[in-house]
C-alpha cells in the first residue's frame, strides 16, 4: 500500500505535505476543543461529481415516512411572464408495500420507486443507489477526502439517482442482493452477498465488462479491494477511532488509475489518497480539523487542509469560524484550480421565535484570501410560529470570478436546490411556510440583480415556487 501512495506524498511535493502535517499537527494542538459535528461548514456546497459544472443541482431529503401513513404534494415553479411548471408527489409506507412516485415537467427528481415483501426478502422497482463496501464499485463519495456518499446506501441524508432498474435483497446478517439496471449508458447486472462484517460482490455488462469486489467491516474498521476483468484494482480502508473524548477517522486508497467503476466512473474518484480528520468537544468550544492528499493520475494530484472552530455564545447564539487551503484539482477531468486559500465566518443568534444568522466567506489565489475569486456575504432572518409555520428571509452578495463556481442552497419543503451562481450581483429570496388546506402550504420568491441594481440577465424576472403537503394516516 505504501508504494501505491500518490507522488503528492513526497519529492516535489513536499509543500503540500507540510500543509497537510500542519494542519494535523494544529489539530492535535486543539484536540481538547475539537468536534466533528459543527453545524456549519468552511465552503458553500457542491453537487456530486457527475452534476456539470455551473448548472443548478437538485437533491430529494431521504426523510423517513411512518408506517401505515401516506403523504400527497402539489406544486408549481415558474418565473413572471412564463407559464408554471407544475410538479405532483405520492409517497405511502405501509407493513409490506412501500413506495414513492413524482411526475412533473423538466423535473429532474422525477420517478420512483415501489417495494414489497417477496420471498422472505424485498422486492423493488425504480431508482437505484447502492453502495457496497466502501463503494468503490457501487456507490463511492463525491470529494476525495469524504468517507462516504451522503445519497448512497441506506441511512444516506438525500436519495441518489445512480440508475434505474430492479433488486432484491434478502436476509439480515446473511444477506444477498441482486440488481438489473440502467446506470448511464449501460445495462449491468449485479450480485453482492454478506456474511457478518465480510461482503463481495460481481457486477457484469452484456459487453463483457466485469468487477468483482470484496469488503469487510469490524468494529470502526472497514476495506474493501476491488478488480476489473483486465486486472486493474483499488484498494481503500478506512478507519473511526476514540481518543479519550477526541475521535480519529482515517482514509487511505490505492490502486491503478486505470480503474473506473462500470455503473459511475465520474464517481470512480483518485487512484491514490490519504485522509485525516480529528474532532473533540470541550464545554462550549467545538472544532474539526481536516488535511487530505490525493492523485487521479500522474500529473493531477490535489491537497486540502481545513480548520473549523466554533463557540456557543449563550443560550442561542453560536460563532463559527473556519480556514481552508486548496491545491490541484478536486475532480478528474476538471480543469485545475491551482492554489486556493479560504477564510470565513458566521454567526447564529435569537431566540425560539426568531432567528439570525450572518456569514461571511472569501477565496483568493494568493495567501490569505487575497486576489479574490469567490465572496459571499449572507444575512438571513427567520421568524418562527405555531404548527411549524415560519416567514424567512435571506439575502447575499456575491462576486465570482470567471471560470469559478459558487452554489446557494435553498431548501424548500421536498428538495434542496444548489443554485449556480456567477460573476457579480445579490438574491433576495422570502420563505413563507403555514398550515392550509388540511396541511401545509409553503410558497418563496427569490430575486437576482447585478450589483448597481441593474437587473441579471436572465434573472430579472422573479423565480416563484408554491406547494402544498399533506401527511395522513392510512386505515
Amino acid at each position: 500500500m505504501r508504494a501505491a501512495l500518490p507522488a503528492a506524498l513526497a519529492g516535489r511535493h513536499r509543500p503540500r505535505v507540510r500543509l497537510a502535517a500542519v494542519a494535523l499537527a494544529l489539530s492535535f494542538a486543539a484536540a481538547p476543543a475539537l468536534l466533528s459535528a459543527a453545524p456549519a461548514r468552511a465552503e458553500s456546497p457542491e453537487p456530486p461529481p457527475e452534476s456539470p459544472e455551473g448548472v443548478d443541482y437538485e437533491a430529494e431529503p431521504a426523510d423517513s415516512l411512518d408506517a401505515g401513513s401516506v403523504e400527497v404534494g402539489l406544486g408549481a415553479t415558474g418565473r413572471a411572464g412564463e407559464g408554471p411548471r407544475r410538479s405532483r408527489r405520492v409517497r405511502f409506507s405501509d407493513r409490506s408495500f412501500d413506495g414513492s412516485v413524482r411526475e412533473g415537467e423538466r423535473d429532474p427528481l422525477a420517478g420512483g420507486t415501489l417495494e414489497t415483501d417477496a420471498a422472505a426478502g424485498r422486492l423493488g422497482v425504480g431508482r437505484l443507489s447502492p453502495r457496497w463496501g466502501r463503494g468503490l464499485v457501487l456507490g463511492a463519495a463525491g470529494e476525495p477526502w469524504s468517507r462516504t456518499a451522503s445519497d448512497r446506501g441506506a441511512g444516506a441524508r438525500f436519495r441518489g439517482r445512480a440508475g434505474r432498474g430492479a433488486w432484491f435483497r434478502a436476509g439480515g446478517d446473511r444477506a444477498v442482493e441482486t440488481l438489473y439496471g440502467r446506470f448511464g449508458k449501460a445495462d449491468l447486472t449485479g450480485v453482492h452477498a454478506r456474511l457478518g462484517g465480510l461482503g463481495a460482490g460481481v457486477l457484469a455488462e452484456p459487453r463483457g465488462g466485469t468487477q468483482a469486489s470484496l469488503s469487510l467491516a469490524r468494529g470502526g474498521a472497514e476495506s474493501e479491494l476491488a478488480m476489473d476483468r483486465a486486472g486493474r484494482w483499488r484498494a481503500e480502508g478506512a478507519l473511526e477511532r476514540p481518543l479519550g473524548r477526541r475521535k480519529l477517522a482515517a482514509r487511505a486508497r490505492g490502486g491503478l488509475g486505470g480503474f473506473q467503476s462500470l455503473a459511475e466512473p465520474s464517481r470512480s474518484g483518485p487512484a491514490q489518497a490519504l485522509a485525516m480528520e480529528l474532532s473533540d468537544e470541550t464545554g462550549r468550544l467545538r472544532a474539526r480539523a481536516i488535511a487530505a492528499l490525493w492523485r487521479f493520475r500522474p500529473g493531477l494530484p490535489g491537497a486540502r487542509a481545513a480548520l473549523e472552530v466554533e463557540r456557543r455564545l449563550a443560550q442561542h447564539e453560536a460563532l463559527a469560524l473556519g480556514f481552508e487551503e486548496q491545491h490541484g484539482a478536486r475532480r478528474e477531468g476538471a480543469r485545475p484550480a491551482g492554489f486556493r486559500q479560504g477564510w470565513w465566518g458566521e454567526w447564529r443568534g435569537g431566540g425560539p421565535a426568531l432567528g439570525l444568522t450572518l456569514r461571511h466567506e472569501a477565496w483568493g489565489e494568493r495567501r490569505f484570501a487575497r486576489g479574490a475569486v469567490r465572496t459571499l456575504t449572507a444575512a438571513q432572518v427567520e421568524a418562527r410560529g405555531p404548527a411549524g409555520s415560519y416567514v424567512r428571509v435571506t439575502h447575499c452578495a456575491f462576486r465570482v470570478r470567471s471560470g469559478e463556481s459558487l452554489y446557494l442552497p435553498e431548501a424548500s419543503s421536498d428538495r434542496l436546490v444548489l443554485r449556480a451562481v456567477t460573476g457579480a450581483g445579490r438574491r433576495t429570496r422570502i420563505e413563507l411556510r403555514a398550515p392550509g388546506a388540511r396541511g401545509h402550504i409553503y410558497a418563496a420568491l427569490s430575486l437576482a440583480t447585478k450589483a448597481g441594481g441593474e437587473a441579471r440577465t436572465g434573472g430579472s424576472r422573479p423565480q416563484w415556487t408554491l406547494d402544498w403537503t399533506r401527511r395522513a394516516r392510512t386505515r
